[in-house]
């Protein structure tokens, strides 16, 4: 009975180190360790304050913060659009780091593995929230859809496919790059290409229901040779009824959300742990280096502020971007806007794959995907919902179809438990034609 107790303890332990090490990959661009160990244990530990000056300023990434007052400056002297959206733009990639740094603080400081699993779901993807919430405000819905989708684009296509291809490529602990595999977990990325499959079904439908109704429509309008009540029947009916499926949708996506945060965190959380992921001791070296739940609370409000209010800048300059004509609305939801959410997660997913960590790769790449997908657009929904915004899930056949593309091919790639460096460029390749498609794609009016 003593040796069960014993096992269960240590497996709950390696449970906790593997989260930890989750939590750090995707919000970390590098930890340096230093050569000599027992001289690194034996350095005093950092204060609260010194930490915190570590994870704001001791960052190759952080020279990008000189961006936000010169932001801040060209936005309320109005210089050129074009100038304030790219210095908003460059400010915001380090705030994304700092505020998933703060959150693997807060969530390290309360020692409670589901709390600090609840914590990062809900933080995690902080920055697309508030995109999404100012993006609401200004009713420029289209932007909306293009920047959530967006996230899962990029995330299943470039984030998962360059993590691939380069850990494909790099020497295993073998040594050797020919014939290399990377294996993991096929029941923990099945079952998140499961939840990403239900999320496009309830996407999909609301944009079938709209298509078919207004088709019918207009052969109504047609038979009757009555073509001047078409627009008006599908502006009052269609919308309204597609609004309210949207938003009864969204309430069935959350419970979903909700339902797959407690098979992952509690009742089958073995299923998401690496199996070559090995507890290490120097994690209780590290325990008192973390920040203090109040620091790191405090960290969290003072970097939330700052991201809301240079992504206020930048929405309000995109229709300046966009009628210089250097981009179009759709490359710049589709493409542009992810690109700041999804730099973090970016660097740290290739950074596992190429440390032979592919379960935290797909952990960090197609979670991040999921909870955009099963989270972040319901709620966009709901808040669009309450602020009377007609926020819907119609997004479109061609959105849709890019969608069902996309997560069709990570799917299929991911049904064999193992990864080459071919299967990463393909990936990479299809992100492309996606970039490609939007680049040409016109604007849809008055969405933006």
């Amino acid at each position: 009975m003593a040796d069960l107790d014993q096992r269960t303890s240590s497996q709950r332990l390696l449970l906790v180190d593997q989260k930890k090490e989750l939590l750090k990959a995707k919000h970390s661009y590098y930890e340096p360790k230093e050569s000599g160990d027992a001289l690194a244990s034996s350095a005093p530990k950092p204060g609260n304050c010194q930490k915190m000056v570590r994870i704001v300023v001791c960052d190759p990434i952080s020279i990008l913060l000189l961006a936000l007052p010169v932001a801040c400056i060209s936005h309320f002297r109005e210089w050129d659009a074009a100038c304030t959206f790219w210095l908003s733009f460059l400010a915001m990639i380090p705030l994304a780091k700092i505020l998933g740094d703060a959150t693997e603080e807060l969530a390290d400081g309360l020692r409670n593995e589901t709390l600090g699993g609840l914590l990062n779901a809900t933080f995690g993807n902080a920055v697309e929230m508030i995109l999404t919430i100012q993006n609401l405000r200004e009713n420029k819905l289209q932007t909306v859809k293009d920047s959530l989708l967006g996230s899962i684009l990029s995330n299943l296509l470039l984030v998962l496919g360059m993590s691939f291809c380069l850990g494909g490529l790099t020497r295993g602990p073998d040594g050797k790059i020919l014939g290399k595999e990377q294996l993991f977990s096929k029941e923990a990325a099945l079952t998140n290409m499961t939840m990403l499959l239900l999320a496009t079904s309830a996407f999909s439908l609301p944009t079938v229901f709209f298509a078919n109704q207004r088709q019918s429509e207009f052969e109504h309008s047609l038979l009757h040779q009555d073509h001047h009540n078409f627009p008006l029947l599908s502006e009052h009916s269609d919308i309204s009824k597609t609004l309210m499926i949207s938003r009864y949708c969204s309430i069935y996506l959350l419970m979903a959300y909700i339902a797959f945060l407690v098979f992952q965190l509690y009742t089958h959380r073995e299923v998401f742990q690496s199996p070559e992921q090995e507890g290490e001791g120097d994690d209780e070296d590290e325990g008192g280096t973390h920040l203090s739940p109040v620091f790191a609370l405090g960290l969290l409000f003072m970097t939330t502020l700052l991201v809301t209010l240079a992504s206020d800048w930048l929405v309000k300059s995109i229709n300046g971007l966009i009628d210089k004509g250097q981009f179009g609305g759709r490359f710049v939801g589709m493409i542009l806007l992810p690109i700041v959410g999804n730099a973090c997660e970016h660097a740290g997913a290739v950074r596992m794959a190429m440390a032979e960590k592919v379960d935290i790769t797909i952990g960090i790449a197609v979670g991040s995907s999921t909870q955009i997908a099963l989270f972040v657009t319901p709620f966009s929904v709901i808040v669009g919902w309450i602020i009377g915004r007609d926020m819907d899930l119609n997004f479109g056949s061609m959105d849709i179809t890019v969608m069902v593309f996309a997560v069709l091919v990570s799917f299929s790639i991911m049904t064999d438990g193992a990864s080459n460096w071919l299967e990463g460029f393909m990936l990479m390749v299809a992100y492309a034609v996606v970039a490609t498609l939007f680049w040409f794609a016109t604007d849809e009016g008055g969405s933006m």
